[in-house]
């Protein structure tokens, strides 16, 4: 209990997130919901494309300073935007610009918060997470759409977080030149940014596909579902995972950093069991106390999108392990695997709500225990030491 008192001011963010979002669908129903919940999930597809997860490296790499890092991040991102936004121009603009912005500020966003946690200014990182949520809600109240408040949101964030970090920044640029510019590795981050924009990507086309076939009331329901009834478990990974991060990067072994890993999730077990019950016999009446639903869904259908949130959560987590440890492209191929046969599935099926959400399951639950079974195999049979 202690220790969740402690690291409760590394989730409140999580909590306003909740709080917003539960708020703007009451307000401006599933449809609104729905618009914003895509607009989120891919412009953050697009952030982990920028940033080739130098946040994570932060967090749980020792290999160098935080200021030579940063300065290392800074040019990956102004880098890969410019990347970005030329190849989405010459493509006709098929990913919208305020998506494409979004995933640039979240970027910058997400990269400095991450030095405040292992700075551990947990009160300060707490403050910056929380601040996009307020600004969110500030915004929505104030009438504008979902497609300008998401990317105004983050803006102010990274903007406020550059201004903090100043100082830094200003120590981290004044050793710039073109021959640190070279030494720059970027292809030792691809492998793990590889795998998280894979990862990233195939939660998000998730979502367009639900778009694609059924529209933005559907995503709500799906986006909701998720908020409502997975929301204490991605709270407490919000808690506890950056602090498993640092103590996995003070780790030498993998089979330690491995059991690590295996014992916050064996936490939250029972926890996940429990919030099972409850959705598979009351979920949609308590989805109705938010939002009426006139879908054609059942307490099973919202059981089934409760546990691929879970999994979702678990194969997420799973992306720093990996790069904790140097196999994220073992990650990478079984994620591409399993999306081949569950896209192949999902091309060959006649599809109601029902059955697509079926699939996703199939899909989701093979990768997260394909990934369980390396996992294992990895802590007992690869006992070598990994230095950061």
């Amino acid at each position: 209990m202690a220790s969740i008192i402690k690291n409760f001011p590394v989730v409140i963010h999580q909590l306003f997130f909740l709080f917003v979002q539960l708020l703007i669908l009451q307000i401006y129903g599933i449809g609104y919901s729905g618009i914003l919940a895509y607009i989120g999930i891919v412009s953050t597809f697009i952030a982990v494309l920028i940033n080739l997860r130098w946040d994570i490296e932060i967090m749980v790499s020792k290999s160098q300073e935080i200021h030579k890092s940063l300065f290392d991040a800074s040019i990956t991102i102004i880098f890969m935007a410019t990347v970005i936004l030329f190849l989405n121009q010459i493509i006709g603009s098929l990913i919208p610009l305020h998506i494409v912005l979004s995933g640039i500020f979240i970027a910058v966003h997400e990269l400095l918060v991450s030095i405040l946690f292992v700075q551990k200014k947990i009160y300060i990182y707490s403050f910056y997470r929380t601040l996009p949520a307020i600004a969110l809600l500030i915004f929505a109240l104030s009438g504008f759409s979902p497609e300008l408040i998401w990317p105004l949101s983050f803006l102010i964030s990274a903007t406020c977080l550059i201004m903090y970090f100043s100082s830094l920044f200003k120590k981290t640029f004044t050793e710039i030149s073109f021959n640190s510019i070279q030494k720059i590795k970027l292809i030792d981050k691809f492998s793990a940014a590889i795998t998280a924009s894979v990862f990233s990507f195939f939660s998000a086309l998730l979502v367009i596909i639900i778009d694609y076939y059924f529209g933005d009331d559907y995503v709500g329901l799906w986006s909701n579902t998720i908020r409502i009834f997975n929301s204490l478990i991605i709270f407490l990974l919000g808690a506890f995972l950056p602090f498993t991060f640092t103590i996995i990067r003070n780790q030498d072994l993998y089979e330690q950093k491995i059991k690590n890993f295996f014992y916050l999730w064996i936490f939250f077990l029972p926890l996940i069991f429990l919030s099972l019950l409850v959705v598979s016999n009351f979920g949609l009446y308590i989805f109705s106390y938010l939002e009426s639903i006139d879908l054609k869904v059942t307490n099973t259908d919202l059981s089934y999108i409760f546990i691929v949130g879970v999994a979702i959560s678990f194969i997420g987590s799973t992306q720093g392990l990996y790069q904790a440890i140097d196999r994220s492209s073992a990650l990478l191929y079984m994620i591409i695997l399993t999306s081949f046969i569950g896209f192949f599935i999902l091309n060959n099926k006649v599809l109601s709500f029902s059955s697509l959400i079926e699939i996703f399951l199939f899909m989701i639950a093979s990768l997260a225990t394909i990934i369980i079974i390396n996992l294992i195999y990895l802590s007992l049979f690869k006992r070598g030491n990994k230095k950061n």
